[in-house]
């Protein structure tokens, strides 16, 4: 064998244990987010608009402080042990503790804002022992950036699996039991201690070193920030909106307002999955202009795709889904869901653009983009869901990505020189609107599924005619932006 046939042969393996990692981190993703959009879609059912609308309410307040308390830690830990696995065990205790601590200082102002809100004893009982869950999901987060660290994807899986196996088991037979809220958060409870335990489990074997090389209190302080600035201002614009649904409107309309964005989140897997599996490639591709602009072209293409068929699908089939799914209590959803929807348009190639970003090391940009989101965010929802509830907010979400996607744009355009577009995109968009416009008249005049269906039809063979799924088919073949 020639030296050059050696050193192919010997390249490989990483190539394929990278795509492996990725592919089990994607599974993790999958399960977790699989796992609790079924369990949402049950609790939404069995507990009716307004009690399922005090759950999410109380689970946008408890994800926030988790994010406060270094929910973040989790990559920082994966960071630093990769470079340093000697300072395992003692940055893991120090990182667990420095969290644990945040949360003791949270936990006062946290029962304290649910008792000015004007929330009885019953409600604040069943919040504190959700509160409580903060202290092993500190131990889990932890665990899985040592885990990460290690490239021990396989226990992501299985963690994932052991949480969301407990929510969906416990959940469904406490609600049908008896659908309260009091039983869909001991579902929570329960299956975040279950999982923290298992991460104790198997982390334990990976916690060895020296204390000697471990970082100084404050540098871990300085360090640490950056990690909670960031996934904090994401999730204040993310989740606010439900928080204040539930504060400016009511109960109710959080409720009407969470099952279809709850579903809006869920679609998030499709990129996410994507952005894990690419940007290996991208980022070893390190080149001139015109090939960043053409890379950059052809992953939003992908991504651009990958948004228009659950946007097709869900505006022309929300009624019956809603229906069928929920029942009639919550046939407000119906609309709410068909203007949220196409949030998934710009949300789906943002994550195109940051992936791009990420991988020319740009990311200190998103602290600002994600500022100017929050605010944006933040101000249209006091404003505007007094006056029109539910359907602001659903707005307010496409407002927000819209000028997320807009701050990347001109980030792109001013670093790198070129204006970043989906290929074809003009006139995919012009046959694609049209088609949709065609199936929602086709709805009055026949069952939904049918018009879907030939709506479907009709714009795939449009992209297979000319050419569009050729092209993405070979662009992500293997992974292949770059060729």
């Amino acid at each position: 064998m020639s030296e050059i046939g050696s050193q192919t042969c010997a390249a490989k393996p990483p190539k394929y244990l990278i795509w492996s990692g990725a592919a089990q981190v994607s599974a993790a993703q999958m399960i977790r987010r699989s796992s609790r959009l079924i369990f949402f879609f049950v609790a939404a059912r069995k507990l009716g608009p307004e009690t399922f609308g005090l759950y999410a309410f109380l689970l946008a307040v408890f994800e926030t402080l988790a994010l406060i308390s270094g929910e973040g830690f989790t990559e920082y830990l994966m960071r630093e042990l990769s470079k340093n696995p000697a300072a395992a065990g003692a940055l893991y205790s120090r990182v667990c503790l420095l969290r644990c601590l945040y949360i003791i200082i949270l936990f006062g102002p946290a029962i304290v804002f649910l008792q000015v809100l004007g929330h009885p004893k019953p409600i604040l009982k069943v919040a504190f022992w959700l509160f409580m869950t903060l202290f092993p999901r500190a131990f889990l987060g932890v665990g899985q950036g040592v885990i990460g660290a290690v490239r021990h994807f396989r226990s992501l899986v299985w963690l994932e699996g052991v949480q969301g196996v407990g929510l969906l088991a416990v959940g469904i037979v406490l609600l049908i039991k008896s659908p309260t809220l009091g039983n869909a958060i001991w579902a929570e409870v329960i299956s975040v201690f279950a999982a923290a335990l298992g991460s104790l489990l198997i982390v334990r074997r990976f916690l060895h070193g020296n204390w000697e090389v471990v970082p100084s209190w404050r540098r871990i302080l300085k360090e640490t920030a950056f990690f909670n600035l960031y996934p904090l201002i994401i999730n204040i614009y993310d989740r606010i909106d439900v928080v204040l649904l539930s504060v400016l409107a009511s109960n109710f309309a959080a409720g009407i307002y969470a099952v279809p964005y709850r579903a809006l989140g869920a679609l998030q897997i499709l990129p996410f999955g994507l952005k894990t599996s690419v940007l290996p490639s991208i980022s070893n591709n390190i080149a001139g202009t015109h090939s960043d602009k053409q890379l950059c072209s052809r992953l939003l293409s992908v991504m651009y795709l990958l948004a228009l068929f659950p946007v097709l699908a869900l505006t022309l089939l929300a009624g019956p889904l809603i229906l069928v799914l929920f029942g009639k209590n919550y046939s407000p959803s119906v609309p709410v869901l068909r203007i949220l929807i196409w949030a998934v348009v710009p949300m789906f190639l943002n994550y195109g653009l940051n992936t791009f970003l990420l991988a020319r090391s740009r990311e200190r940009v998103f602290v600002w983009t994600g500022l100017i989101c929050t605010v944006v965010n933040v101000v249209a929802n006091v404003v505007l869901i007094p006056h029109y509830s539910y359907y602001a907010a659903a707005a307010v979400t496409i407002l927000t990505e819209t000028v997320l996607l807009a701050q990347n744009l001109f980030i792109i355009r001013k670093m790198f020189g070129f204006f970043a577009l989906p290929e074809r995109f003009w006139q995919t968009s012009t046959i694609f609107l049209l088609l949709i416009a065609a199936g929602l008249a086709g709805n009055a005049y026949a069952p939904s599924i049918l018009s879907t269906t030939v709506t479907f039809l009709a714009f795939t063979t449009y992209l297979y005619l000319n050419g569009y799924l050729h092209s993405i088919r070979d662009w992500t073949r293997h992974g292949a932006f770059t060729g």
